[in-house]
């Protein structure tokens, strides 16, 4: 069976260090002939760091399934960017907001960056500082109007993310999320991917090129995990997430901290 896990508040904790039960887990899965695809909102540049740091080399649909690959072959399986004339009128009705969001980029392997700011981006500085790394600084928006996979900005009030949020699907621009509050930087996460985007249709196209059945087990936590718990065999949610509250799974596990991911391979046998 293939097993799609969420990796942050899942697979690990905040600290993205993977609990050894949860590795010997992976590995008794992968020994029973499980495959496992690891399901995200991040980069595919933070997953190379993360992976490498875990000892991991797992396929991973990222960005919330706006793009996929394979990280044992390096091999991509799946991209969808935004229109270019939508994301400018979207980028004009969260200007009109006072929001203006980074820009999460398919910079196609090459050097220099996965992410492009807007002048003036309103996102918390904390987390402009953890992006700073990926910064690509010589490109504007205008340079990769093509290649934007993802929009995000934190710490914003919530009433406005979700007012934000709901013009965005009124006039059809994009799938907006709004995951509150924000664990690493307080407030309202703000996040908006191509229409008809999600973690299902990210694990649809990696099923689509390995030819398989679309028949899943998932594991996840947060508002990004609902379409995916919810198009699962078997579900499995954290205890205490939003998606243990707000979708209905087979299976509630506990958290990272006490290694409730290490139950998985004895409930999908």
């Amino acid at each position: 069976m293939l097993v799609v896990t969420d990796l942050d508040r899942t697979f690990w904790g905040l600290d993205c260090v993977a609990p050894e039960a949860h590795l010997e887990a992976l590995a008794e899965l992968e020994a029973a002939g499980h495959t496992v695809l690891a399901a995200t909102g991040r980069r595919l540049r933070n997953i190379s760091r993360l992976f490498e740091q875990n000892g991991l080399e797992l396929p991973a649909v990222a960005l919330d399934g706006s793009i996929g690959m394979d990280f044992a072959t390096n091999e991509r399986f799946h991209r969808i960017a935004f229109d270019s004339e939508a994301l400018w009128k979207l980028l004009d009705l969260l200007d009109a907001h006072g929001i203006r969001p980074c820009l999460y980029i398919d910079d196609r392997g090459e050097p220099g960056g996965d992410v492009v700011l807007p002048e003036s981006a309103s996102s918390e500085p904390s987390h402009l500082r953890f992006l700073d790394e990926d910064v690509n600084h010589g490109l504007s928006p205008a340079d990769v109007e093509d290649d934007v996979l993802e929009l995000v900005l934190t710490g914003l009030p919530s009433d406005l993310a979700h007012l934000a949020a709901k013009e965005v699907h009124l006039r059809s621009l994009g799938i907006a999320r709004v995951d509150e509050p924000d664990p690493l930087y307080g407030g309202s996460r703000l996040t908006v991917s191509p229409p008809g985007i999600s973690k299902v249709s990210g694990v649809e196209a990696f099923c689509r090129w390995k030819g398989l059945d679309i028949d899943f087990a998932a594991v996840g936590d947060g508002v990004n995990d609902l379409e995916l718990l919810e198009a699962a065999s078997i579900s499995f949610a954290i205890a205490g997430s939003y998606a243990s509250q707000a979708a209905t799974p087979d299976h509630i596990i506990p958290p990272p901290e006490q290694s409730g991911w290490a139950t998985i391979p004895k409930l999908v046998s």
